[in-house]
């Protein structure tokens, strides 16, 4: 018997005829490839093209524009709809308050008369705020709603009519509405 070294052994036990079963590492390869290719996020270079201003020239005379005058608190155009009766506030300005008739609904055709006024000393607003109390009727308030959004001969008034609601403990001041 010849004595075999030690590496010829393992070559030997090794290539002994025994193949390596690749089969399912293919299988996960094939799997893996496209859902790594699908879910791949692919960036793009962007590139923006950015001046920057030269500094300015130290020696150079400065001329700052006066500051901007302070900006006015927009106009404001606003009615509440109060127990007896309405109440404009527009702009800074609380009118007279408009009085319920006799029959105790509100007095439309002399608030559409004031809602006019007011749009002709200030014909760019077309927005007003109509707050009513919690315990209004729908009815007065669709009655308000008209009366501000639309003339009598149809033509619009103030078609932005927002809705609001006011408890009549807190009435706002003038220029303000809840």
């Amino acid at each position: 018997m010849k004595a075999r070294r030690r590496g010829q052994r393992r070559r030997a036990h090794i290539g002994g005829g025994q193949e390596l079963d690749i089969t399912a590492f293919m299988n996960l390869m094939v799997v893996l490839v496209p859902f790594l290719l699908t879910t791949a996020v692919f960036s793009e270079l962007a590139m923006l093209a950015i001046e920057i201003p030269p500094p300015p020239d130290p020696n150079a005379k400065v001329d700052t524009p006066p500051p901007p005058p302070p900006k006015e608190k927009p106009f404001r155009l606003s009615a509440r709809l109060e127990a007896d009766g309405v109440v404009i506030v527009a702009g800074k300005e609380t009118l007279p308050l408009v009085p319920r008739t006799d029959d105790g609904l509100y007095d439309v055709a002399a608030l559409r008369l004031v809602l006019e006024k007011i749009q002709a000393d200030h014909p760019e607003h077309d927005t007003i705020d109509l707050l009513s109390r919690p315990d209004s009727a729908y009815g007065e308030l669709i009655q308000a709603m008209d009366a501000a959004s639309t003339r009598t001969d149809g033509t619009p008034l103030f078609p932005g009519v927002r809705l609001g609601e006011f408890t009549p403990d807190a009435k706002p001041e003038a220029g303000t509405t809840p």
